[in-house]
């Protein structure tokens, strides 16, 4: 999912410019919210590094890498700055990191669960006029961006691999001088981008297990989300 491709694919150029700037709202509240939860978290487990630091603020700049965020715009893939996190200050540290760890994936979830209630709200919506009905086309095209890329985040960041979320959940289980967890510190990078590199290569995307995995999965999740919201309407 690219910036082109919302564009190129809407049926008229307003239409586009509209998905365009739906897909940055989404973004940035996927993006800001995740790394907001990390730092609230480790706030209520007694660690303030993240609030000394200005990160728990809706302000985007404090909280993008901006080669990461080029990169989800180009590619559709990305990452935010990490939010600093001071283990050494938790009330209790093994709580604390794993909280701390799973909060931004949670965070995630939970905003794709209530879009998917939002698009089946936002189609209740009479489109009288045609200012009205790219309104409706508007928040229609967020609320579905809102489930998709939430729902992405969430799978992508709780994957295995340093320095994503599922890593650090993962090393609160696990010493980290274990030679499993070297390895993945050591190589989880290169792993990273030869997974994202398959996804662009012709007859290979398909089957790529990083495609596979956020499409599959990813699908499923969202299609339950979308489900269990039609039930009441």
């Amino acid at each position: 999912m690219t910036i082109y491709g919302l564009f190129v694919n809407a049926n008229s150029g307003r239409e586009g410019l509209l998905n365009v700037a739906a897909f940055i709202v989404a973004l940035l509240a996927a993006l800001i919210l995740h790394e907001i939860a990390h730092g609230l978290v480790a706030l209520w487990n007694g660690d303030n590094t993240a609030k000394m630091y200005g990160r728990l603020t809706l302000n985007p700049l404090k909280h993008f890498d901006w080669v990461g965020l080029l990169m989800m715009f180009l590619v559709g893939f990305g990452w935010a700055k990490p939010v600093p996190v001071n283990p050494n200050n938790f009330k209790n540290r093994q709580v604390g990191a794993i909280t701390v760890s799973v909060a931004g994936v949670l965070t995630n979830l939970v905003l794709a669960f209530f879009s998917a209630l939002c698009w089946w709200l936002f189609r209740k919506i009479t489109a009288n006029t045609e200012g009205m009905a790219y309104f409706r086309h508007f928040l229609l095209v967020l609320s579905e961006l809102m489930v998709r890329l939430n729902v992405t985040f969430a799978l992508f960041n709780i994957l295995p691999l340093y320095p994503l979320d599922g890593y650090r959940l993962l090393s609160c289980f696990v010493d980290g001088n274990k030679r499993g967890m070297v390895f993945l510190r050591r190589y989880s990078l290169y792993i990273l981008l030869g997974l994202m590199a398959l996804n662009y290569i012709p007859y290979v995307s398909s089957f790529s297990p990083l495609n596979l995995y956020l499409r599959s999965l990813g699908g499923i999740i969202e299609q339950g989300f979308y489900a269990f919201w039609g039930m009441f309407f």
